[in-house]
């Protein structure tokens, strides 16, 4: 074959390679920016779920007369603080799971401390929290940052709703590091009204109380990974989270990395899985949380 038809052919393989390549590397950062960011809200989520079970049942704050207690439902291997003790705000709730791991009810194993601070009860509207994290796990990530919650008004269906600010977070897992922050609405759409001790037809509720609590996530933030790659992120549909599931179980939002064409994620419609889909320039690729 006379080679000078050679170079073409040649030069034609090379750019599809580097075109290929390219491709690659901008879908590896939307699915790396679109996995950090689901390890964030969903971590995050879960100190909000375990903080509303510490002091959701039934009994306001500034009524409770017992300086400390055992989480429900959490092998009476976490014990909750609360000074102090009767009408006088701020009260400081401390949350221990301990340094050997606390098993819940759903596997999840915790260690460390969380506080809380409130400058009201729980369900006043009005009332800030401001949470911070002392060796806290879950699973296998470490928390530290500042996160704070305040209590909204109920919406048209009277569901509890908060607002929520993330500052300096560092989610940390082997040799992974997230700096995250973030600007949340909360809704709180099913299982506010129950915990561990309702009673149901037969006797209570038990796991049950604590698993049918669904939230939705709306809001906006932004990342950079361990390997200094910024990223921004914005809920297009709200995020749904349930007590039950480990995952994001529904809603989309948009990624963007640094320099990178911006991605779609799907969540799905419903399902308890890890499973979701990022769409990069009209093509669709999975990824889990």
């Amino acid at each position: 074959m006379n080679r000078k038809f050679l170079f073409p052919i040649a030069l034609t393989l090379l750019t599809s390679v580097v075109f290929i390549s390219s491709c690659k590397k901008v879908v590896h950062q939307n699915i790396q920016a679109a996995s950090n960011s689901s390890v964030a809200i969903i971590v995050f989520n879960d100190v909000f779920a375990q903080l509303s079970t510490a002091v959701n049942n039934g009994t306001p704050l500034n009524q409770i007369s017992q300086s400390s207690w055992t989480l429900s439902g959490t092998a009476s291997c976490a014990t909750a603080t609360l000074s102090p003790l009767g009408s006088t705000f701020p009260k400081t709730l401390t949350v221990d799971y301990g340094t050997t791991g606390c098993t819940g009810p759903n596997g999840i194993v915790r260690k460390g401390i969380f506080t809380a601070e409130f400058s009201g009860n729980f369900g006043d509207e009005g009332t800030t929290i401001d949470i911070l994290f002392d060796g806290f796990t879950k699973g296998q990530y470490t928390l530290a940052g500042t996160y704070s919650v305040t209590v909204g008004a109920a919406d048209g269906s009277g569901n509890p709703t908060y607002s929520e600010t993330i500052s300096d977070a560092i989610i940390s897992w082997g040799s992974q590091q997230v700096l995250w922050e973030a600007n949340l609405n909360r809704t709180w759409t099913e299982g506010d009204t129950t915990h561990f001790n309702t009673p149901d037809t037969t006797s209570i509720m038990g796991v049950a109380g604590l698993n049918d609590d669904v939230f939705e996530l709306t809001g906006s933030g932004e990342g950079n990974d361990s390997n200094t790659h910024p990223f921004t992120w914005e809920s297009s549909t709200a995020l749904v989270l349930q007590t039950g599931c480990a995952y994001i179980n529904k809603g989309t939002m948009v990624i963007s990395p640094a320099n990178f064409n911006d991605g779609t994620i799907d969540y799905g419609m419903g399902e308890c899985d890890k499973q979701a889909t990022i769409e990069v320039d009209g093509e669709v690729f999975n990824f889990t949380q």
